[in-house]
């Protein structure tokens, strides 16, 4: 069967399939009967109440913004805390040319808006890639940008085809081996260099780039880039996809945190997007390219399972050209998610060695002396390796929170807050909250267990991969990345850092703000 429908990928590449509304608007229609709208409550405050800087004409709460000390596009964060720290858990921003927003930071609030917005999940953000990719030259998108930038039917079209082969644990779980033979050949880059250096390099962040591309690859791709090559150069193509995508992310922050004027002239982030963009694309078109090729001149044995790539080209209702766009967005928004987490929860783990021992002692019942590659079995049984994770996130979140524009006027905090505005769920600084998080300054994983020791933790208070219909599409493989990296590391060394404490640096991810130099200690 699988030879069959390989067969059919020679026909598909050449003839994108047509999309029926009808399966579009009646998959709409089942999951608004099982959503939960809150109903709206008329004796709310008036919008003109809801809390916040001076705005002023024209220019908004803009010359608020600017002459506040805390404000810096690189930490942002540390501006929105002294917001919310002045005026409450919902704080109004008014930016010209943009649509208005609050951020919140009551769980209850963000519960709302995601629960509103379930069957309309609008995000306005990612414009300028947006922009970027519709005013591409040669037309290479066709007008439709991909899962990140597009809202409404076309996002929904491509998003309901996709969702369940990336998102079933099971799809992801065939490249388990593949992944955990990636970890164990940079674990060993890790040993070297920690025999050659004494400890991590301060660009090990770097290192951890190379792993994450590499592993993405897998999936996305089906096949080994070569990222881990030992003297990979700096103008190979794996480092230039990399460096793209530092830079992406870099200029797409500024370009999402300006006030717009890129829409007006192109300003230097908004350049910088474009180029760093087009050159991603060209390297990883022709990645692509290659794949697709090895693809079609497989024989295909009868019980070999179809990989992602092959999949979706199958996919009633995609394009050809929907695959490549989903998959160059795998490849770029995989590589600094990843690794950050990676950085910052090693960070965790050296800063409370009783944690790292309680973790080790777990990976070393559930591991072993077992000698082959992980299993979904061993992954399975990772519970406090899991509870790790979600504090690291907790403490250490890649983004500020996830943000919504609302389709219709909704209530939060006793405010009205209209249609077309965007809430934005503040979920770091909820996750700071001592009122929501007992002992909130602490790294404590335990709270995660399923008996939680710390109280009852709302379900809309750490929010890591977002929530609904808009969750982030690559979380599977993100999950199976970082426990196959942990459970793996954990097993082999004892992890030290000794330098100043870490905190966040934002470049629309938040990455690290000292370098990463760890030391490795071998435990066997």
């Amino acid at each position: 069967m699988a030879s069959i429908l390989r067969s059919s990928l020679l026909l598909r590449s050449s003839a994108p399939s047509a999309f029926s509304v009808r399966a579009v608007s009646g998959a709409s229609t089942l999951k608004q009967e099982a959503v939960s709208v809150p109903k709206f409550d008329s004796s709310a405050r008036p919008t003109s109440e809801i809390p916040g800087p001076r705005c002023y004409p024209i220019v908004g709460t803009i010359p608020s913004m600017l002459l506040d000390p805390t404000f810096d596009n690189k930490q942002i964060h540390k501006f929105w805390a002294k917001m919310i720290k002045e005026y409450g858990p919902i704080v109004r921003m008014i930016t010209p040319g943009m649509p208005s927003i609050v951020g919140l930071t009551n769980p209850d609030d963000c519960e709302t808006v995601f629960r509103t917005t379930m069957e309309n999940p609008l995000r306005n953000g990612f414009l300028a890639l947006k922009k970027i990719r519709d005013d591409e030259v040669n037309g290479y998108f066709e007008k439709k940008s991909g899962l990140l930038t597009e809202n409404g039917e076309e996002w929904w079209r491509v998003r309901s085809r996709v969702q369940t082969p990336m998102l079933k644990v099971k799809n992801i779980a065939s490249y388990l081996t593949l992944m955990d033979e990636v970890t164990l050949e940079f674990l060993n880059r890790i040993a070297a260099m920690q025999e050659e250096y004494g400890e991590m390099p301060s660009n090990f962040q770097t290192e951890l780039y190379k792993w994450a591309l590499e592993s993405v690859g897998l999936v996305a791709l089906s096949r080994r880039l070569g990222c881990l090559e030992p003297n990979i150069a700096d103008d190979s193509e794996p480092m230039q996809l990399i460096h793209s995508a530092n830079n992406i992310f870099e200029a797409m922050n500024d370009t999402e945190i300006s006030a717009g004027m890129w829409r007006f002239f192109p300003t230097a982030p908004y350049r910088k997007l474009k180029a760093n963009h087009q050159l991603f694309l060209e390297i990883a078109d022709s990645n692509i390219q290659e794949t697709e090729a090895l693809l079609k001149a497989k024989t295909g044995k009868e019980d070999e399972e179809l990989t992602l790539m092959e999949s979706l080209l199958l996919m009633p209702g995609l394009s050809r050209k929907d695959v490549v766009t989903l998959i160059l967005d795998m490849l770029f928004a995989g590589i600094d998610t990843t690794s950050h987490t990676i950085g910052f929860t090693l960070y965790l783990l050296a800063r409370h060695p009783e944690v790292q021992s309680r973790v080790q002692k777990e990976v070393d019942q559930v591991i072993g002396d077992h000698e082959g590659p992980l299993l979904p079995s061993h992954l399975g049984r990772l519970s406090y390796l899991k509870a790790v994770l979600k504090e690291s996130h907790r403490i250490f979140p890649l983004t500020m929170g996830n943000a919504r524009t609302l389709d219709r006027d909704i209530v939060l905090s006793g405010y009205i807050v209209p249609k077309g505005w965007m809430a934005i769920t503040l979920n770091m600084l909820i996750g700071w909250d001592e009122s929501v998080f007992p002992r909130a300054k602490e790294f404590v994983p335990e709270r995660w267990l399923r008996h939680k020791p710390l109280g009852p933790i709302h379900p809309y208070a750490s929010l890591p991969f977002g929530a609904g219909t808009r969750m982030c599409i690559g979380r599977r493989i993100a999950e199976q990345e970082l426990y196959t990296f942990l459970a793996r590391a954990m097993h082999r060394f004892t992890v030290d850092y000794k330098y100043e404490d870490m905190d966040v640096i934002s470049k629309l991810v938040f990455t690290p703000s000292q370098p990463l130099r760890f030391t490795f200690t071998e435990r066997r």
